[in-house]
């Protein structure tokens, strides 16, 4: 990704974010007891995909508000979220505090994270919404791969490229499944009907990008399962993707 590029979704997304968080979740101590009464609803997408949890250091990619280390803290794994938004981290340390828990927290630039003092992690974890803001996806998974100790795992649960490039409504931006331009798009809102919080520029990648880069990168791919789309049920919304770190 270019600097500047990065620099601007990192300033769109610290625009209002943790009050963005508060408006569609509710306050960090109200969502905590939603997140402590079932930490495994929280992961119900990921969980069949993680192996074991407990006692795992395992890394929230771009975790965002940090409901997703919470809950695996709250199963006992050693949780660490790397996101370059400060807003996020304000919501995701008070959500652990709440919930009674522990996570780690790093503001960086993800592409930038072999300059942390990490240990390896037994499970790398990429939620809905990772890959779009990457313009070279193999760089990316060379990076994943540095984080990640020898055996481990990636997990990706990720929107689908045919939802996103043929369907999504993304204003001018071609509906072309093969198109390898930047799309800029409003900063995802979770508030339904919420304001626009911004504008970022998403790269979105076909599903064979992904695996190439990801096999280019020295991952071995063990599964890989598409799901259908929430809203249109005829075709893929999302996929998940797990590999394994030689």
């Amino acid at each position: 990704m270019s600097t500047d590029i990065r620099d601007a979704n990192r300033e769109a997304w610290n625009v209002g974010r943790y009050e963005t968080w508060v408006r569609a979740m509710g306050d960090p101590t109200a969502e905590a007891v939603r997140v402590v009464g079932d930490p495994k609803h929280v992961l119900r997408r990921l969980l069949a995909h993680l192996g074991e949890v407990a006692d795992r250091r395992i890394c929230s990619v771009q975790g965002s508000h940090g409901r997703i280390a919470v809950a695996l803290a709250l199963l006992g794994a050693e949780a660490t979220v790397i996101d370059f938004a400060e807003e996020n981290r304000r919501y995701a340390l008070a959500l652990a505090e709440a919930a009674g828990v522990h996570i780690r927290y790093e503001i960086a630039d993800v592409m930038e994270a072999g300059a942390l003092d990490l240990p390896p992690f037994h499970t790398l974890l990429l939620e809905l919404g990772v890959l779009h803001y990457h313009q070279d996806l193999v760089a990316f998974f060379r990076v994943m791969a540095s984080l990640c100790s020898p055996g481990g795992r990636l997990v990706l649960n990720e929107f689908h490229p045919v939802e996103r490039k043929l369907f999504h409504d993304f204003g001018d931006a071609p509906r072309d499944y093969f198109s390898t331009g930047l799309v800029v798009g409003d900063v995802p809102n979770p508030v339904i009907g919420g304001a626009s919080l911004g504008t970022c520029a998403y790269r979105f990648w076909t599903l064979a990008e992904v695996v190439s880069a990801l096999l280019g990168a020295g991952f071995r791919l063990t599964a890989l399962d598409e799901h259908p789309d929430w809203t249109n049920p005829a075709i893929p919304g999302t996929y998940t993707l797990v590999a394994a770190h030689s």
